[in-house]
């Protein structure tokens, strides 16, 4: 084993760091060493001899002094040869040569083939014999420390560790499936990503017992789990996160400034030099001194700028400004997937701040808060301090090594009792909308916060009434928006003149809210098209068919609300894909084969296949939403069987594999052609500005999600004009539900996930819904005289961008939302009471009008053929 373990210091010149006194759960650490009781006692076995063994000296450096000695064989080292750091407690030690150290293998991450050096070094014949060797991650050390072992040392070590060969099958086996799943996404398998051993930041040092100087370090997109000690000669190209890391513990010495720090007024009239991204916008400027107007008057605010217009920048802008008078910390909290997008923004605009992301496993976050939150406790000197003045040094306040800690809605709730501790200057809350709900957790315990200002980001501060707006309001203002019935009762005769002056004036010094087609004349035009599309002939056999199967819950006059949502569901995957509702059993037996099936199952997909082509001709770059998982699915596949570079996020992919994947397809001279998002995944902090094409396979219900979607493409960077498709199956329930949406009746109660919810959806409304387009369906089943049929000119139409005509366009549903009646004086209050009583009225006369029909539409339209099918089934049986 001598061999490996010369190799073992090929990365670092150090050796891996064996544990003395502990043992592998599943791998014994010494050869032949027991556990039981029996063994434990045994009298010491005979020590090996080693013919090659140096005496009294070191067998590594040939000194003598201060030797410790193998107690299973004859050898002596110095500490500092063997690992550094090297504490031993036992008098029973084994070195190296007696211990595999493949025992102190992690996993397996690579298997490299070569060629067999020759028995004879003179022979000229071609070598026919192969090895392997296996690169290595060893427990308690980064990936810098990585290294091949030889197929015979690997054998050798799992002779005598059976558990060796096993994990080296279950490797095999899934090596066997990286490589399909890497020619299936045209990526490259890596072993060890350049990022694993790139440090992130370093939380602390400490000098070993041979006195070199060590630090604790987070690799780059790697847990704080996997934090390790590492001698400064290993990490030495990293200076400058050295550099850091002592600048900040530098700061300790001059924190007693901080408590200095006076409230002033501030407006800055051109972009601050402490910002180093770049220079804000004029409108971002404005921005800047309006939460810095309001810090400075307690005014706590909503930035509610339409998407894209880098709220995230102005909001650090500003935290940048209160850093430099030195007022601190500060809480962002954000969603998840948004997190390593704002730490990238902090570290492009404000390195100087000290910005920790709090989120991760108990293990990870354990680990923040010993190293990241606070400076360590001084020693107290000698001289006495008086009872009277205890030392600042002492409360916990006062140690906060952090500017910023970024963290997510999950931890605001689950360590809530830890950060509710903590005294913040200012809390910004990305998302904001997301606290219209009073009775949520989050916005309960975010309310409890100690936090003297308070900022909400939201691109869509009111989405449905103005009850949503003055619960953010309230959240910001508890004394000044108290009363949410009160308020309901103020305004509840909105259109008057002089209420929507009162109210102007209640929210003027509160929310600042701007959009982009009036501050960013530069920004390239976005169109948007509805394009109908036409069913299959098997989806509209499937969608009868479903129609029939529920023909007593579409005829019941009474209940049947849950049932009649799930009609809606089904019909809505139809209206995606055939293959939603019933997949082939069998794999199709060619790439050819399995494209001609997924076109023929879906009229979208056909009409999609046909722009695709076109587009990818044209260079254009293509962001695909939808809200189903399984569709995106159905997508990859039809990407894979054309063969196109794509990547996929959706609610499974993590935090850091999200911005991974966004880095590669906006990298520069990016392959990428296409990107597939879900609505709701894709639509929060993502920048896909490199994109100029937007295709709503299938619309989400609350248009502002959509709109959401449509802003990764249409922001700050583009340079170039966005088209935005929007595919709707004519004469469905699709169609009907975007005429209902663009009338604000459903808005956001039908959103997929939250259909039960949906109270302000009675019967009647579904059942319209439903209706929608059916006779049609049923009347006119060989009738193609109305169907839209796209062929070649009607593609290149489409897909001409300074052709589109100006009516074909669909109109921002931002700009009819209640913000747009804000800035033209035009709210509209919804009064619960008076609209449930309207309800109950209209339910009484409709279920008054069915009874007096002698048989109503879906007994017209289904009863029939229910009764045959029902015959049908029962003469099968």
């Amino acid at each position: 084993m001598s061999s490996l373990v010369e190799r073992l210091r090929v990365r670092s010149e150090r050796r891996p760091r064996y544990a003395l006194d502990e043992s592998d759960d599943d791998l014994p650490l010494r050869v032949g060493a027991g556990k039981g009781k029996d063994q434990q006692n045994d009298a010491p076995a005979e020590r090996i001899e080693r013919e090659d063994a140096k005496e009294e000296a070191c067998q590594r450096c040939g000194k003598s002094d201060n030797l410790v000695s193998c107690s299973t064989c004859t050898y002596k080292f110095h500490r500092k040869c063997l690992v550094p750091c090297l504490n031993i407690t036992s008098d029973k030690w084994s070195c190296p040569e007696c211990v595999s150290p493949l025992t102190e293998m992690e996993r397996i991450l690579d298997i490299e083939v070569l060629e067999a050096p020759r028995e004879d070094s003179s022979s000229t014949e071609p070598r026919s014999k192969k090895m392997e060797r296996y690169l290595i991650k060893w427990k308690g050390l980064s990936y810098i420390h990585c290294s091949w072992v030889s197929e015979k040392e690997y054998s050798e070590a799992a002779n005598i560790h059976p558990r060796l060969r096993t994990r080296l099958n279950n490797f095999r086996r899934q090596k066997e499936a990286m490589k399909i799943e890497a020619e299936r996404s045209g990526e490259d398998i890596v072993a060890i990503r350049p990022e694993w051993t790139t440090v992130d930041r370093i939380l602390a040092s400490r000098k070993n017992l041979v006195g070199d100087r060590e630090y604790y370090v987070k690799w780059n997109e790697l847990t704080y789990e996997e934090c390790t000690w590492e001698n400064e000669s290993d990490i030495t190209v990293f200076q400058p996160e050295i550099e850091r890391f002592n600048e900040i513990q530098f700061r300790r010495k001059k924190s007693g400034d901080k408590g200095k720090a006076t409230r002033e007024p501030r407006q800055f009239k051109e972009s601050p030099t402490f910002l180093s991204g770049g220079t804000l916008h004029p409108y971002q400027l404005e921005g800047l001194n309006f939460l810095r107007y309001s810090w400075f008057h307690n005014k706590r605010v909503i930035l509610g700028d339409e998407m894209g217009l880098g709220k995230t920048i102005q909001s650090i802008a500003f935290l940048a400004s209160l850093f430099e008078d030195k007022f601190g910390p500060h809480l962002v909290v954000a969603p998840l997937s948004t997190l390593r997008n704002w730490e990238r923004e902090f570290a492009t605009w404000a390195p100087q701040m000290n910005v920790v992301m709090y989120f991760g496993a108990a293990a990870s976050r354990d680990i923040i808060r010993k190293y990241e939150f606070y400076y360590p406790k001084e020693k107290l000197k000698k001289l006495k301090k008086k009872k009277s003045s205890p030392s600042n040094e002492d409360k916990k306040q006062s140690r906060i090594r952090f500017d910023v800690l970024l963290t997510s809605y999950e931890m605001i709730n689950m360590d809530s009792s830890i950060l509710k501790n903590i005294e913040w200057e200012c809390l910004v809350v990305d998302e904001g909308h997301r606290l219209k709900n009073k009775d949520s957790k989050l916005f309960g315990q975010l309310k409890d916060y100690n936090t003297k200002h308070r900022v909400l980001l939201t691109g869509t501060p009111v989405q449905n009434n103005l009850d949503e707006l003055f619960m953010l309001m309230h959240f910001l203002e508890g004394e000044s928006f108290g009363s949410i019935t009160d308020l309901q009762e103020e305004f509840k005769d909105i259109n008057q003149d002089k209420q929507i002056e009162k109210l102007h004036g209640m929210l003027k010094p509160h929310l600042l809210r701007r959009f982009k087609k009036d501050v960013m004349k530069e920004l390239p035009p976005k169109k948007e098209l509805i394009l109908r599309v036409e069913l299959t002939r098997k989806q509209k056999e499937y969608y009868k068919a479903i129609l029939t199967k529920n023909y007593e819950v579409l005829a019941r006059r009474n209940g049947g609300h849950t049932s009649l949502i799930n009609v809606v569901m089904e019909l809505r995957k139809l209206c995606c894909h055939g293959f939603m509702i019933d997949e082939p059993d069998l794999e199709p037996a060619n790439p050819e084969e399995g494209l001609r099936r997924l076109l023929d199952s879906s009229g979208k997909m056909q009409l999609l296949d046909k722009m695709m082509v076109k587009l990818k001709e044209q260079g254009h770059r293509v962001l695909i939403y939808s809200q189903f998982q399984h569709m995106l699915d159905l997508l990859e596949d039809y990407l894979s069987y054309r063969k196109w570079t794509y990547e996929r996020i959706d609610g499974k992919i993590s935090g850091a594999d999200r911005q991974i994947r966004i880095d590669r397809f906006n990298a520069k001279n990016s392959t990428r052609f296409c990107f597939l998002l879900s609505t709701r995944a894709g639509g929060l902090g993502i920048n896909l500005a490199t994109a100029d094409t937007v295709i709503i396979y299938d619309s989400d219900w609350n248009p502002h999600a959509d709109l959401q979607a449509m802003a990764r493409a249409h922001r700050l960077g583009q340079t170039s004009k966005v088209m935005i498709y929007r595919l709707v199956s004519r004469g469905t329930i699709e169609e009907r539900m975007m005429q209902l949406t663009k009338k604000k009746i459903l808005l956001e109660h039908l959103v997929v996930g939250r259909l039960t919810k949906a109270n302000n959806v009675n019967q009647e409304e579904l059942d319209d819904i439903i209706r929608y387009g059916s006779k049609e369906l049923f009347e006119d089943e060989n009738d193609e005289s109305r169907q839209i049929h796209y062929d070649e000119a009607a593609i290149e139409r489409l897909l001409d961008r300074d052709q589109v005509d100006g009516d074909e366009s669909v109109e921002d549903e931002e700009e009819d939302g209640f913000l747009k009646g804000f800035k033209v004086a035009n709210f509209e209050y919804i009064d619960e009471a008076k609209a449930q009583a309207e309800k109950e009225e209209a339910r009484r006369k409709a279920a008054a009008e069915a009874e007096n029909s002698e048989r109503n539409y879906w007994d017209e339209l289904l009863k029939d053929r229910y009764d045959v099918q029902k015959v049908e089934e029962h003469t099968a049986m």
